[in-house]
């Protein structure tokens, strides 16, 4: 279960991927897990970093440009635990 303030981190995470703003680099090791790609494990708040961040809806897991391509393109396969919406 995901506590409140959790989800609150992984907001304000998800506001910071933009490439218009710079995360020092303690940040970016602080919070490595909640802003890397799920494939691949890119650290997508790394400045060298000039992909989009793509995010998906149902299960909230974050990829990056390259990954997300190959998914739609059906290289790789991301399997993730399926959420029940209530």
């Amino acid at each position: 279960m995901v506590t409140m303030d959790e989800e609150l981190a992984k907001e304000r995470i998800r506001n910071l991927l933009t490439p218009e703003i710079a995360v020092c680099k303690p940040c970016r090791e602080k919070y490595n897990e909640l802003a890397s790609c799920s494939i691949c494990g890119k650290n997508l708040l790394d400045p060298n970093y000039k992909g989009l961040v793509y995010e998906c809806p149902i299960c909230g897991k974050l990829f990056c440009e390259e990954c997300w391509n190959k998914m739609e393109a059906g290289e790789i396969t991301h399997h993730h635990e399926e959420k029940v919406f209530k």
